[in-house]
């Protein structure tokens, strides 16, 4: 691999790093302050940088909890698709890239997106009956707003997956007729 494609490979992977690092803090944070807010409703008021769930704790602690857990699902699984990422860059050989090993971490990856996607579009529809009802749910919307992004992402890791299968069967043919 040549200098400028190493540097590139190795910005990548820090890149990776630090945004698994975010979602990690970001996911400590959600669950320390949804813990703390069940002991002191004085902080649903702040909750995460601005969000106000006050109004929402007030009239059903029942549908707090509900969309809080969201919250704090999507941010999680948001975090170990980067985990699984890092893993990703630890596995792949560029000698030799179709390996089982590598396919099952693509398809673990696409998995994730999707379950990202489906439930962002869950928390989304959630949320939106909840203030038809008259319920206030603050800015909850952006801890999910990406979810067409994410069923985006897993179409794309799908057709990838697909094709890493089929380099793992002409690697093993190429294996065989060698």
């Amino acid at each position: 691999m040549s200098k400028r494609n190493n540097f590139i490979w190795k910005g990548i992977q820090v890149i990776c790093w630090l945004i698994f690092l975010g979602y990690c803090i970001q996911t400590g944070a959600l669950l320390f302050n949804f813990i703390f807010s069940l002991f002191k409703p004085i902080a649903t008021h702040n909750l995460h940088l601005g969000l106000d769930l006050s109004e929402l704790y007030d009239k059903s602690i029942s549908n707090y909890t509900l969309v809080f857990a969201l919250i704090i699902a999507i941010s999680a699984l948001k975090a170990y698709v980067f985990f699984i990422a890092l893993k990703l860059f630890k596995s792949l050989n560029l000698v030799k890239p179709f390996s089982e090993n590598v396919s099952a971490i693509i398809t673990k990856i696409t998995y994730l997106t999707f379950s990202i996607g489906i439930i962002s579009i869950i928390a989304q529809e959630l949320v939106s009956r909840l203030s038809e009802k008259g319920y206030n749910c603050g800015l909850a919307e952006r801890y999910w707003d990406d979810g067409g992004a994410y069923l985006a992402m897993t179409a794309i890791l799908f057709a990838i997956a697909l094709i890493f299968n089929k380099g793992i069967e002409l690697q093993k043919e190429n294996d065989l007729t060698v």
